[in-house]
């Protein structure tokens, strides 16, 4: 268990622990590019697995870090599995998403 940092480009996953002091957000040691600070909650898709990354890189960019996302009732709500889904899930809860 812990936070990770995900690649969009090479679809690298690091796993950092939860020690906040010892956390690295940086570039890719593979291909350079951004890495993105995900939730442990976060489970990837294997590599070639093209529509899960196509997925996880929506999600991502709507602000959905696969942190806990709660209903109007308070209830945790699972992430979506399709691209169909995902959209009805970022218009039905925006107001939770991490605005940069």
């Amino acid at each position: 268990m812990g936070y990770k940092n995900v690649c969009l480009n090479c679809f690298r996953v690091e796993n950092l622990g939860t020690d906040y002091e010892k956390i690295r957000i940086g570039k890719c040691p593979e291909c350079s590019h951004p890495m993105t600070f995900v939730n442990h909650k976060f489970r990837p898709p294997k590599k070639n697995d093209k529509k899960g990354w196509e997925l996880v890189k929506f999600l991502i960019s709507c602000g959905f870090t696969f942190q806990h996302v709660s209903d109007e009732n308070g209830m945790y709500v699972t992430y979506p599995r399709s691209m169909e889904e995902a959209k009805e899930f970022v218009k039905k809860y925006e107001f939770r998403a991490f605005k940069n």
